[in-house]
């Protein structure tokens, strides 16, 4: 198996690795529901344990690394604007109330667990997995091969920035000097470079599927043989009792927040 793109170091073979990717795919689709129904923080708390749990036992907390400079900022928008934006009966302060902040923390909540579990499902899948996984899935094969080719060429568009970067350092361009304004301005113009090397790795790829015949015929084979076994079907089960219970506890008006005028 490949090693992690996101952790540089070789996977560990986990219970969860092993998977088919449809279950992985069902599973990111019903940790996105039990998060985004309920209102209430203390039930959507619930649903984020339950994705760490999943990031437990699938030994990826490496992979979180990169999203870790995200939280903060996500926490103070989401506390920021959802505080401000909802209302209820309880006033702490300027207007912020108990459940406007309850609001806006769940809704910090709901962000930080869906990008978990999406960064989660990368890590822990390879990009020939989900594909097959996404065309199993009766996904048109065009739709699904964008898909991942769009996986592939995240790392690549990175790894072009870097270069760009270093070249300029090469010439003596200075990214650290000045106030953060300064450093932003230097910054710009990466952008026209990478444009330009994506532009012309895009182009090359068309030109390589065309050569190929891509799309010529509608019966194809794959490489790749993903089967559903019984650890599955048991993971199928019990997300499913869970997401049962998430919507029971939502038709039931038992994870709102009592008070709340949005």
């Amino acid at each position: 198996m490949q090693g992690n793109k996101f952790s540089g170091a070789p996977p560990a073979l986990t219970w969860v690795r092993r998977l088919d990717p449809r279950t992985k795919l069902c599973l990111l689709m019903a940790s996105f529901v039990m998060v985004l129904l309920p209102e209430s923080p203390q039930v959507v708390a619930l649903a984020t344990l339950m994705v760490l749990g999943h990031v437990t036992l699938a030994r990826s907390w490496r992979a979180l690394r990169p999203i870790r400079w995200l939280l903060a900022p996500l926490a103070i928008f989401s506390l920021g604007v959802w505080s401000f934006l909802a209302h209820g009966p309880t006033l702490l302060f300027w207007g912020v109330s108990r459940e406007s902040l309850a609001f806006g923390a769940a809704n910090f909540l709901k962000l930080a667990t869906m990008m978990v579990a999406g960064l989660t499902l990368l890590a822990t899948t390879p990009p020939e997995e989900l594909f097959l996984g996404l065309v199993k899935l009766r996904l048109p094969y065009p739709g699904a091969f964008a898909f991942a080719l769009a996986l592939r060429w995240v790392p690549e568009v990175f790894a072009t920035a870097m270069r760009v970067k270093e070249a300029q350092e090469a010439r003596g361009l200075s990214w650290e000097q000045g106030n953060p304004l300064d450093r932003l301005k230097r910054h710009l113009p990466l952008l026209a470079p990478i444009f330009l090397l994506t532009l012309r790795r895009s182009q090359a790829m068309a030109w390589a599927l065309e050569a190929r015949g891509f799309q010529m015929s509608p019966r194809r084979t794959y490489l790749l043989e993903v089967h559903m076994a019984a650890r599955d079907w048991l993971a199928l089960a019990v997300a499913g009792l869970l997401l049962a219970g998430c919507i029971t506890l939502h038709l039931l008006h038992w994870d709102r927040i009592p008070g709340l005028r949005v």
